[in-house]
């Protein structure tokens, strides 16, 4: 009775220690366990871009709504091709032509007016080097380009940076859990699980509806972390 008052005594123990804070400690199958958490956080320049940009045009006709919006983006199309973009790089992301709805919210018959017809056509641009990003966004806008939907930038190969963050996660994890054990009185021993995630945090532009010559677009740092969670053996 004596010895399983004991045995019931260390077992409420170690759950609480779970409980209350990382690391953890914990029981199963009659083997004793650490589990830990590991971050790692490393960044990097981008060094590709996506522009979404496109043309709106208005018009009580839908026929010439959608006629100078075809020749509108022809000419950027034109002008982006120019501008050295390959074609396989240009690619349609939305087109529409449909009523635009009325600001006012009762107009007599008298005062209504023809609907108004919006064609809008919209496309992506892929950049394999951000220092193109001004340029290109200039030559779009003086061909005739007036939205500027979105600009992203991202890392071509991910690969080294996210395998430099799940280095420093599982250096991190390995401290915590010698530091946890050295505390505890407990002898680290095998690895028994390795669990990981990744966070990829893209760089992004502020949307703009017009650009002056020469826009100065500024890439920034790309962040990616990592995190693992260790269980180690422990004796």
């Amino acid at each position: 009775m004596i010895i399983m008052k004991k045995m019931c005594i260390v077992f409420l123990g170690l759950m609480l220690l779970c409980l209350v804070a990382p690391p953890a400690f914990a029981v199963e199958n009659n083997m004793s366990k650490l589990i830990v958490q590991g971050e790692g956080k490393t960044s990097a320049s981008p060094d590709m871009a996506t522009i979404v940009l496109g043309v709106q045009t208005r018009n009580t006709s839908a026929a010439s709504a959608a006629a100078e919006n075809a020749r509108l983006m022809n000419e950027t199309v034109a002008a982006l091709l120019a501008a050295g973009i390959a074609e396989d790089e240009i690619q349609t992301s939305s087109y529409s032509l449909g009523t635009q709805p009325s600001d006012a919210t009762i107009i007599s018959k008298e005062m209504q007016q023809a609907p108004q017809f919006l064609a809008s056509n919209t496309v992506s641009v892929n950049l394999n080097n951000t220092a193109d990003v001004g340029r290109v966004l200039d030559a779009a806008v003086s061909a005739g380009s007036n939205t500027i939907e979105e600009i992203t930038f991202d890392l071509k190969n991910p690969r080294p940076q996210k395998d430099l963050a799940m280095t420093l996660a599982i250096e991190d994890a390995q401290r915590k859990a010698a530091v946890a054990a050295k505390t505890a009185g407990v002898k680290l021993g095998r690895i028994l699980e390795i669990s990981e995630s990744y966070g990829y945090v893209a760089a992004g532009a502020s949307r703009s509806a017009a650009f002056d010559v020469a826009t100065p677009i500024m890439p920034g740092k790309m962040e990616i972390t990592a995190s693992v969670t260790v269980t180690y053996e422990i004796s």
